[in-house]
């Protein structure tokens, strides 16, 4: 509960165990994801592609940029959304990104970078996100260790003609959802600045695959002149708010976010901040002020309970996950972490709750490691041991550990009645390649 590694509590970025010959950082954390993917839902509808496939991955890195890979899923950089100054110029860079999904660009990009491996990099995140760490893994800004290779670097496989076309598809998409084409110059401007500022060799990359940023604005000059207003968007400002707030160095937060500043955005910053400086108690007064006015918002109380956790305070952060649950019963993060905050306690009801909480859970991502192993000690606690060995199973499978896999479901096989679910799964594992991920 001490560990100073888990102080950035709204995330759950977690140890990937997958990727060490790869500098990819993964975040997880549900308000954020849910507001990109909503984005992207709506640009997909208009681009004609399936909003139902959209995906998002949140990358740890403050360089301005996203790509695609994994078929329809776009990865994200966080410094796309923490430099940028509205949400259009985010949107433009997702509906960029979609015009490469529509035109099969990624293929071609494949094939450029097949001596990076990059699909089996790109398997091994969507298909082990999540892994565990020392302490408390489900909490916390952690790094999903890697080299010195960076996503962008990875990742550049387009071709100059392809980068032009997306941004055509862009400018399309833009025009039937509404937004602003201003938000294309001013993300081009970041980037203009990035490209002055940087030559490392994520930069050059980047510039070998792109048009220079002075021809992309002069081509698509027909478009930006006298565009829409910017776009306001809440929920862009509170994930970009959110985002400074745990990432930022503590002394720079303020330059972003005055604590003089009243708006919702700023406040939101402010109290993760407090929380960082250890200033505990004033952290949940701000917070309860901005649930005092947004009732309804479940990250409010998201953010309220897992501070109450990590300080100690286990019933109140129960009740307040609670709220937060709720308010959005989809949210599978909330539900894992509140099955954690459950299991702090000694209480056999609790662990049945649990239970509950981590079967949502799996049914969504059965790859977590770390919800397999909460699940294993709620099956403990309340002497369900066969489960509990089939839980232990399904956690060393996705460590990558399938020997000692397989020797748990060997022993379920002896607990379990033959022909139920529960016995054909530890058939399943038995089945498995004994292999590391």
């Amino acid at each position: 509960m001490k560990n100073r590694l888990f102080i950035f509590l709204c995330f759950f970025l977690i140890i990937c165990p997958y990727l060490k010959a790869h500098a990819i950082s993964i975040i997880r954390d549900t308000e954020v994801e849910s507001v990109l993917t909503n984005y992207v839902r709506l640009i997909f509808k208009e681009a004609g592609l399936n909003p139902d496939n959209a995906r998002v991955i949140l990358v740890k890195d403050d360089s301005i940029n996203a790509f695609v890979a994994g078929g329809q899923t776009i990865f994200i950089h966080t410094g796309l959304i923490t430099h940028s100054q509205s949400v259009d110029d985010l949107i433009f860079v997702l509906a960029h990104e979609t015009g490469h999904i529509k035109g099969g660009h990624l293929i071609r990009g494949y094939d450029v970078n097949r001596h990076i491996q990059t699909t089996a990099l790109v398997s091994s995140i969507l298909g082990g996100l999540a892994a565990l760490a020392a302490g408390r893994p489900d909490a916390g800004v952690a790094i999903m260790m890697g080299g010195s290779t960076s996503a962008m670097g990875v990742m550049a496989g387009y071709q100059q003609s392809e980068e032009s076309a997306a941004d055509r598809t862009a400018v399309d998409i833009i025009q039937k959802t509404g937004y602003s084409m201003q938000g294309f110059s001013e993300i081009m401007k970041l980037i203009n600045q990035q490209e002055r500022l940087n030559s490392d060799e994520a930069s050059l990359s980047y510039l070998r695959t792109h048009p220079i940023t002075r021809d992309r604005l002069n081509i698509l000059s027909r478009f930006t002149n006298n565009p829409k207003p910017l776009t306001s968007d809440l929920k862009y400002d509170l994930i970009k708010a959110k985002l400074i707030g745990f990432l930022y160095p503590v002394d720079q937060i303020n330059h972003h976010y005055s604590p003089s500043n009243t708006s919702v955005s700023s406040r939101y910053a402010q109290a993760i901040l407090l929380y960082r400086n250890h200033k505990i108690d004033a952290s949940l007064k701000k917070i309860d002020t901005l649930i005092k006015e947004y009732p309804k918002n479940p990250y409010f109380y998201e953010l309220k309970a897992q501070f109450l956790l990590e300080t100690a305070q286990i019933e109140p952060s129960i009740e307040t996950y609670r709220k937060a649950i709720r308010l959005k019963p989809d949210a599978f993060l909330i539900r894992l972490s509140l099955a954690q905050a459950l299991l702090e306690t000694d209480r056999k009801e609790y662990a049945k709750e649990a239970q509950s909480h981590l079967k949502q859970v799996i049914s969504v991502d059965p790859d977590i490691p770390f919800a397999w192993q909460l699940l294993a000690t709620a099956y403990d606690r309340t002497g369900r041991t066969t489960e509990r060995s089939y839980a232990l199973a399904e956690y060393s499978r996705t460590m990558g550990d399938i020997k000692n896999a397989k020797k748990l479901a060997s022993q379920v096989l002896k607990g379990a009645t033959l022909g139920t679910p529960l016995y054909q799964k530890a058939q399943d594992i038995l089945q498995l390649p004994e292999k590391d991920f």
